[in-house]
């Protein structure tokens, strides 16, 4: 997944992974070990705000975050509807000042031949006790009724459809 939001950050930017010479493919630990130890200049990550492995490196090594503008993000936002602004607050990252970035939206994805009716009460669950999910992470309070249509690349599973329907988010 991180290897296609760079991707797809980088063409908005008009580049693709050749004009960054040397690509490593690593997961986010190993992208935050190899910088502290000067083995790669940059990395992209799809990690969620205040991930241990950007606290981490922050803490040994002072690091930027390249912002996105708007228009940039707009842009992203536009080709693929999964992208949403974000900002990183001031103080999530140690010497890393309120940044705006990009997220990709969450979303849970099940197979097509789960049982409606399982489905349904899945959904129904989740947003009868949201406030657990706002609880449970700091970006758990983005996870909304009334954005939890926004950006969705696929159909929903019929099952979900009939809550949203029964909530009002649907005709």
């Amino acid at each position: 997944g991180t290897e296609a939001n760079a991707m797809q950050i980088a063409e908005v930017y008009g580049l693709t992974f050749d004009d960054f010479g040397t690509v490593e493919r690593l997961t986010a630990g190993e992208a935050a070990d190899f910088l502290k130890d000067d083995r790669i200049d940059a990395a992209f990550f799809t990690v969620g705000l205040g991930a241990a492995a950007i606290q981490d490196l922050a803490l040994m090594k002072d690091i930027v975050i390249v912002e996105i503008d708007d228009e940039k993000a707009q842009e992203l936002i536009d080709k693929y509807p999964y992208y949403t602004k974000e900002y990183i607050e001031e103080g999530v990252y140690k010497g890393v000042p309120k940044t705006q970035t990009v997220a990709v939206l969450a979303m849970l994805v099940g197979r097509s031949d789960l049982p409606e009716d399982l489905v349904y009460e899945f959904t129904k669950a989740v947003f009868d006790n949201i406030e657990t999910i706002h609880e449970a992470h700091e970006t758990g309070r983005h996870v909304t009724l009334d954005s939890a249509l926004e950006g969705l690349p696929i159909d929903l599973h019929p099952g979900a459809e009939r809550y949203f329907k029964e909530v009002g988010m649907l005709d």
